[in-house]
């Protein structure tokens, strides 16, 4: 019995035009109402993600900043928060500083950047939540406002993130993990940090065993989270990493792919709580 569903959100539960289809959500309340628990897991931060678990009524706590926060909105319950430390925080700023990439970061409540620019722009769109402009470079903001980050998030193009992650990865062997969620985000949370030891420890939480976990991905920041789930479902819009690291592929995000397993589920009574 599936007992809580894991949903990526961009590229996996929302569509092409960033939202939920009134079959999906469908599917999701139906699923709730036989007593299975749903669960947001997004890079995004909690400003981002609430209007959507809101609109959904998740009955579970979600996995926020590529799972360096486990939150259950409902009852302001901080279930587990780890930080990248301020010294590895400012060597990957500065290193990014140095490779000329745009960085961005979540000291735990908003998200900061240098000066706003393009990238700023798509991104604010994306997830409609403005940044903070802090015009300054974003290591002298940091000097003056030491602190832990949640989370790091460096913009470029395809190829041009694909060097920054070698090149950051490098640079900070340790202290931080430097994973992709599309091809031109490389998302920075804390070493040992990921999507699948969140879950993991979602699970324990709640009492579930990893074969009454289902989760659905597409990104490379999503693989660990698709391996640790009993059912772990990459969409057929998946990078190649999420696709190969399990045979369960759900039809695309533009055709309701996680609507399209759910009702499968449903209709063979295999969704409880």
């Amino acid at each position: 019995m599936i007992r809580l569903i894991a949903l990526d959100m961009d590229d996996t539960l929302l569509n092409e035009h960033s939202q939920i289809t009134p079959r999906t959500m469908k599917a999701l309340k139906d699923a709730m109402a036989t007593g299975c628990r749903i669960c947001l897991s997004s890079g995004r931060m909690l400003e981002a993600m609430l209007p959507t678990a809101e609109a959904i009524g998740v009955n579970a706590p979600m996995l926020l900043y590529n799972g360096s926060l486990i939150y259950d909105y409902r009852t302001d319950e901080t279930i587990y928060s780890p930080q990248i430390e301020y010294d590895v925080a400012m060597k990957i700023a500065e290193t990014a500083r140095d490779l000329g990439v745009y960085i961005q970061v979540y000291p735990g409540k908003g998200y900061y950047c240098d000066y706003i620019n393009d990238y700023t722009r798509a991104y604010a769109n994306s997830i409609r939540v403005e940044p903070i402009e802090v015009k300054m470079p974003i290591t002298e903001w940091m000097k003056q406002h030491p602190s832990g980050m949640q989370k790091m998030l460096v913009i470029d193009t395809p190829e041009g993130a694909t060097r920054a992650q070698m090149a950051l990865r490098e640079a900070v062997p340790h202290g931080a993990c430097f994973l992709k969620s599309k091809a031109h985000y490389i998302e920075i949370v804390p070493e040992n940090v990921d999507k699948g030891k969140s879950l993991e420890k979602l699970g324990e939480h709640l009492g579930l065993a990893r074969e009454e976990i289902m989760a659905f991905g597409d990104g490379q920041n999503d693989v660990a989270m698709l391996e640790y789930a009993g059912f772990g479902y990459a969409m057929a819009n998946s990078c190649k990493e999420a696709l190969a690291c399990t045979d369960l592929i759900a039809p695309p995000n533009t055709e309701d792919g996680v609507a399209q397993v759910i009702e499968k589920y449903l209709e063979e009574g295999k969704l409880g709580g």
